[in-house]
């Protein structure tokens, strides 16, 4: 495997943080914790502001295949968008994806809850999204673990599907953070919800560039 000189966001000699991958959020946030997954939920967007986990080498050991389990969410009420995606022509996008929930029976169900999907294009979901997916677990291969954060980039014009008028992002983010040899490397990504040709490397930027486009303050402990 092709190896990859991560973009290096801060360097520090600190111990792991507990739940690092974990953003900023306010005190009136819907914060959902699953076992594979945390999230943040969007209730006007319906879909996550992010999703964050840590993906170990031992989790990218696919011990359960992949079904079709797609369900409400049961902790958050009113999340049952079968009906907004049906026909609509576009994908149920995970963001957090299954390949990376195979570990248990339980994650791999969960990754299947619609607040864990976002509409995606089918060229960009089956594409370039899935291409920075495998990579990112090529790399927790590599590295033995990665923080990693996902979610959609918001903006006031967006097209909407169904008629609880699911939001449609025009991209998307992925923030990883590594530590390796005592020291810490981040990476960003920023993918258009498009038709994406070439290497996902030319999506790559810095997590500061990252913050500016969605808000969020990501691995925030660090600073600590």
């Amino acid at each position: 495997m092709r190896t990859i000189t991560f973009l290096i966001l801060l360097v520090i000699n600190n111990g792991l943080f507990a739940q690092l991958e974990i953003p900023r959020y306010e005190a009136d946030d819907t914060i959902i914790i699953h076992r594979g997954y945390t999230l943040s939920y969007n209730s006007k967007y319906k879909q996550a502001n992010w999703v964050a986990y840590l993906l170990t080498k031992d989790k990218t050991v696919k011990r359960f295949q992949r079904g079709e389990f797609f369900a409400p969410d049961p902790l958050i009420p009113g999340t049952d968008f079968k009906v907004d995606y049906l026909k609509s022509g576009y994908d149920r996008g995970h963001l957090a994806p299954a390949a990376d929930m195979g570990y248990s029976m339980e994650t791999m169900v969960q990754s299947f809850f619609y607040s864990n999907m976002s509409p995606q294009l089918p060229r960009f979901n089956r594409g370039a999204w899935k291409k920075l997916e495998m990579q990112v677990r090529n790399w927790a291969v590599e590295y033995d673990s990665l923080y990693v954060v996902t979610g959609p980039i918001f903006d006031s014009v967006m097209p909407t599907i169904g008629p609880h008028r699911v939001a449609v992002p025009k991209a998307y983010y992925k923030v990883l953070l590594q530590k390796r040899n005592g020291e810490w490397f981040g990476i960003g990504f920023v993918l258009p919800n498009a038709s994406l040709k070439g290497d996902i490397m030319q999506y790559a930027t810095s997590i500061d560039k990252v913050e500016a486009l969605t808000g969020i303050d990501f691995f925030w402990k660090l600073e600590k």
